[in-house]
């Protein structure tokens, strides 16, 4: 039986707002480019070697295998994470430690861009750190609208269109997710009075600083609103989530303006810093001044143990939604995506994750381009086409808590997961089957909602995070951090 392994992935602050301007027409391809033989040698390359190592050395013998005369090249170039297990009592928290390397990130991006130049690219590149924004317009990438739309092999209707229609950027489809991710959002039945139930349910979707209104309405002083720390540098934190819902606000990637400076960026950080100062939400130990790596391993240790604590909303990802509807079986996962752990064995979902305009986006952890100047594109689309198909989606060397973008793989990844948590059980009881179909039918509903895609940079990414942590250590005020980011982003921007 497959094994799937779910692994909490550290997520980057988005930063690019959804939809846009168009602007390139899609790549020409002849017809009868589909029916050529697949054949002859092509590279993959990926920055990430956590998250694509092991799946594309798989991938590639499988591939292999299926079309003899072909070789599929895997470069990676980050560090593999050191994991560290500990913990108290019966309690055990495996914790990976996962190196933050933006000068890596950087050289990767650099030695792409210097490759291409030359001529001398991979066929197939992970979009795991290249700038979307810059790759597109360029001519890096080819559009795979004309792919997906000619080949007689390729039915959008095996996969989440929703999600194939949020990925276009600049008009076009520069890569493909193998999987989709989101985040929602749950609140304690017994703080959130019964008569506002109503509001929330799998078909809904709120933007944090919503939920935040409504849980001041609420507010005693008894329990705080958010589980979120205010600022934490090694977690998602308040922060970072409403700078990833109101990015569109700060940085538009397209026309290439930062917009840090008209005191919307330098409020939004004092708004955080309140909300921490005034118990709203937890405090993160890196968010306070004059605290020391014993405080960290303080507040680690309090975090592995039992949650005590209770608050009106929690921000969650896919595993949370996976104990949701296991709790009743006698099975909990829980998986921090920031803040501390709480009661929440009277959770339900409010909703899935809004940016500020109302907008939903998705994130994945494995996405996939083709290089325009590839020497084998047939080959190359090929690949892409069999990293997308059930057999790699539901690959235990997929370390996520994505959802596969095709849709058999998805049905199955559900089925395999829940199968797989008894561990003396081959089908399921009638019990476990109902838990198992509201668990998909909660997943597919709150999917129905995304719209949106969120394009990043990684080197925008890095230098936001290195600025603000100067504010919330107290040594420059707001607008200060605002002036800086905006020299900053103007002059990358506009290099």
């Amino acid at each position: 039986m497959k094994r799937i392994f779910l692994l909490q992935c550290v997520l980057a602050v988005i930063l690019a707002g959804c939809g846009g301007k168009t602007k390139q027409a899609a790549s020409g391809i002849s017809t009868d480019f589909f029916s050529k033989a697949v054949s002859g040698e092509i590279t993959v390359s990926a920055y990430d070697s956590m998250a694509y190592r092991s799946f594309l050395e798989e991938a590639a013998k499988a591939f292999e295998a299926l079309y003899p005369g072909t070789k599929v090249n895997v470069e990676t170039f980050s560090a593999m994470p050191e994991v560290r297990t500990g913990g108290q009592g019966n309690m055990q928290v495996t914790r990976m430690e996962i190196q933050n390397d933006p000068q890596g990130r950087a050289d990767y991006i650099s030695r792409i861009n210097t490759n291409l130049m030359s001529g001398t690219g991979a066929d197939l590149y992970a979009m795991d750190v290249l700038p979307l924004h810059k790759f597109a317009v360029n001519g890096t990438l080819e559009n795979l609208d004309t792919y997906m739309a000619m080949d007689p092999n390729f039915h959008r209707g095996d996969y989440r269109e929703n999600i194939l229609d949020a990925v276009r950027y600049q008009n076009g489809t520069w890569f493909l997710p193998l999987s989709y991710g989101f985040n929602y959002f749950s609140y304690d039945t017994t703080l959130i009075p019964t008569e506002m139930a109503s509001r929330f349910g799998i078909d809904k979707s709120f933007s944090t600083e919503e939920l935040l209104k409504i849980g001041m309405g609420l507010y005693n002083g008894a329990y705080k609103i958010f589980n979120t720390n205010d600022y934490s540098r090694d977690s998602r934190n308040m922060f970072a989530v409403l700078l990833g819902e109101n990015i569109q606000s700060y940085l538009n990637l397209e026309t290439k303006k930062p917009n840090f400076v008209d005191g919307s960026f330098a409020a939004m950080l004092n708004s955080v810093k309140n909300y921490g100062q005034q118990g709203l939400i937890p405090q993160g130990v890196t968010g306070q001044q004059n605290v020391g790596q014993q405080n960290v391993g303080q507040l680690r240790q309090l975090n592995m143990a039992a949650p005590t604590d209770r608050f009106y909303f929690k921000q969650n990802n896919s595993l949370n939604l996976l104990s949701q509807f296991t709790r009743s079986l006698g099975i909990v996962n829980r998986m921090m995506i920031g803040g501390v752990m709480s009661i929440d064995t009277d959770d339900e979902i409010a909703g899935i994750q809004a940016n500020a305009d109302g907008s939903v986006p998705f994130t994945y952890s494995r996405a996939f381009a083709i290089n325009s100047q590839s020497k084998n594109k047939e080959t190359a689309w090929a690949f892409l086409k069999f990293l997308l198909s059930p057999e790699m989606q539901t690959s235990g060397n997929i370390m996520t808590t994505d959802f596969p973008i095709n849709n058999k793989a998805r049905e199955e990844t559900a089925e395999l997961t829940f199968t797989g948590m008894f561990r003396n059980a081959t089908t399921l009881n009638e019990q476990q089957r109902q838990a198992l179909q509201n668990y998909k039918t909660a997943v597919e509903r709150l999917s129905d909602s995304i719209n949106c895609f969120v394009a990043q940079d990684t080197s925008l990414n890095d230098m936001i995070a290195s600025e603000v942590q100067y504010y919330f250590s107290g040594s420059k005020n707001a607008d200060e951090v605002a002036r800086v980011l905006q020299n900053k982003a103007d002059l990358y921007l506009n290099e």
